[in-house]
This record gives structure tokens, sequence and C-alpha cells, in this order.
């Protein structure tokens, strides 16, 4: 199976760099302009399915992006990791490197902890491989979500810390899984 994984356009929390799971943001008109440079990068691949976290941000890149090629398949799976307390913090503020170790697995009040999020994609992308495997499928989603499908495919860093596998907004990525 390929997929091709699509981060959301850019948000305004994005551009002020604060950590962000709120499911109501919307793309600016930076993202929404990146979303259409997607589907122009998007109108050579020749894909399956097109996946998408029910988040506003990611379906509105999904639709752009896709431009009505496909259906969009909508999967709570691939929503973005609740951070709790931390949503809306300006990144400075935040230990980073911690709250995206996979062995460290912090708890934050209110959120998803790094271990069941991951488990949470992983059990997505084994379904995926199970229902599709000769399938190609263009997933999009979030930040966080992008990371653990990287730790699934290339595995978990020897650090633990999944920081490092982090894409810019609408930057999209092949993987053979």
């Amino acid at each position: 199976m390929k997929i091709y994984i699509l981060r959301h356009g850019q948000t305004d929390w994005n551009k002020e760099n604060r950590m962000a799971y709120n499911e109501k943001l919307i793309l600016n008109e930076t993202g929404l302009k990146q979303a259409e440079l997607a589907r122009k990068e998007l109108e050579n691949i020749d894909y399956d399915l097109v996946i998408s976290s029910p988040f506003i941000r990611a379906k509105t890149t999904a639709e752009i992006a896709n431009n009505g090629r496909k259906e969009i398949i909508i999967d709570e799976r691939l929503s973005e990791r609740n951070i709790g307390i931390i949503d809306g913090e300006p990144l400075e503020n935040v230990n980073l490197t911690d709250i995206f170790n996979y062995y460290k697995n912090i708890e934050i009040e209110g959120a998803e902890n790094m271990q069941d999020f991951c488990k949470r994609v992983w059990s997505f992308l084994d379904e995926l491989k199970e229902k599709y495997p000769d399938k190609t499928i263009l997933l999009a989603t979030h930040n966080i979500v992008i990371r653990a499908i990287k730790a699934y495919v290339l595995g978990i860093p020897e650090d633990g810390n999944l920081r490092q596998y982090g894409v810019d907004n609408c930057k999209i990525e092949e993987y053979n899984v």
C-alpha cells in the first residue's frame, strides 16, 4: 500500500507558533493558497482513496487539494492528538522534546498520552493495510498524526523523540506501508 500524507494548510495558530488541537481552527489566507498548491502537486498523482481528519482545517485542505476527484472519507483516528490544557499555548512555553517523546509518555492534564495516541494512529494504519493492500491512499491530517505515521513506517527514533518527524503545512510526503 502506498500513502501520501498531506498536512493541513496554515492556520493563524500555526502562524503564531501556538500548540493547536482546537478542532474548529480554520485555514488562513496562506493556508488556502497552500492547499491550492497541493492541488496542483496532486494533479499528477494517481490515488484511489482520500481519508481526512474530521477537523475543519484538515477537511478544507482535503477538499481543495482533492478538487472533487474522489469522495473524501472522514476518520476520527486521523484527528489531531488532544493536548489538553496546553492547547493554544505558545510553543516557547512548552517542553516540546518531552511531550513528543514516545518513551517518556508525559501526562498532560486533559491530554491523550503519546503512546495511546500512537496506538490509535497505528491501528488505523493496520486496518488500511488489511483493507486496501494494493491501493494508493491520500491522508489529510495533522502534524502530530504525521509524526505517529512516520514512527510506524520508519520506526521510533532511538531517543523516542518523534518531534524530528514533523512536516511543514501542506507538505505532501509519500510512503510505502
